[in-house]
């Protein structure tokens, strides 16, 4: 159990970022946008509409969804290599 653990978190810290490298680009200029900008809530209106045109959401939940993915492939070698 420790192994797919450890491997689940290993794979997750990896997918966490290569989603990060992959999708953090900002829109206009291609930028790698800073992890403080996606993390902090917007201040105001104004943050709330850069937030918008920036696709903060979008790129928040890709990374997300890319560590996750990553944790799962740990969770699966886990298991595929416990049961050797």
């Amino acid at each position: 159990m420790r192994n797919v653990l450890l491997l689940a978190l290993v794979l997750g810290v990896v997918g966490l970022v290569l989603g990060y490298v992959i999708f953090a680009r900002a829109p206009v200029t291609g930028d790698l946008i800073s992890i403080r900008n996606l993390i902090d809530p917007p201040d105001g209106l104004i943050g709330r509409i850069v937030t918008e045109v920036g696709q903060f959401a979008r790129i928040r939940r890709n990374i997300l969804l890319s560590g996750a993915g990553g944790a799962a492939v740990g969770v699966i070698l886990g298991l595929i290599v416990g049961r050797r």
